[in-house]
């Protein structure tokens, strides 16, 4: 097919006279507000909410300090290493810019933050497992049974919430992936 014939069919698209931008004076006005997210932006945006989630972690273990000072401390530790972490992580996800990379690197830099995550996830599951297991005792031991099953409880609703944001995540990178595909 001839360039003039594309241009020749393109022009000769003909457009009802009653069609309706509604869908898109929609999408501009989003746009021009601001509220339109890329998948870039959605990722890191659950990295950013991770970071300070970790970081409202450490406020919340403040009141263990005067009952399991090593508790709290060990808490705190793991919030400061897993924030700062997702952190680090959501300012190189916004440094991103795919439009100034070729299709090649887009999808490299795509691999490498899934491997990067799959590295995050491991380190926080190796270190938050075993905290969460001696969370449970020493509050137990310390305030009673019955906190053993608000921890439990507390426990698998993290777990639920856990497995949600991975989910979310890695759908949003499946997708940049399967964008970046179609480009090649």
């Amino acid at each position: 097919m001839d360039i003039n014939d594309i241009k020749n069919s393109w022009n000769s698209i003909n457009i009802p006279p009653d069609y309706r931008h509604d869908d898109t004076r929609e999408l501009l006005s989003r746009m021009e507000q601001g509220r339109v997210s890329t998948l870039r932006d959605r990722l890191g945006l659950i990295s950013r909410n991770l970071s300070l989630l970790c970081f409202m972690g450490l406020l919340m273990m403040m009141p263990y300090y005067h009952d399991a000072p090593t508790l709290a401390i060990l808490a705190d530790c793991f919030f400061v290493f897993m924030g700062v972490c997702h952190l680090r992580n959501y300012r190189k996800i916004r440094n991103l810019n795919f439009s100034e990379m070729s299709v090649r690197d887009a999808v490299l830099t795509v691999g490498r933050l899934e491997s990067e995550r799959i590295k995050l996830r491991a380190i926080g599951m190796a270190l938050g497992i075993p905290l969460a297991f001696y969370m449970c005792f020493t509050i137990t031991d310390l305030f009673g049974d019955y906190y053993l099953y608000g921890c439990l409880a507390g426990a698998v609703i993290g777990a639920v919430i856990g497995l949600i944001i991975n989910y979310r995540s890695n759908s949003i990178l499946r997708e940049m992936r399967s964008q970046l595909s179609q480009e090649e």
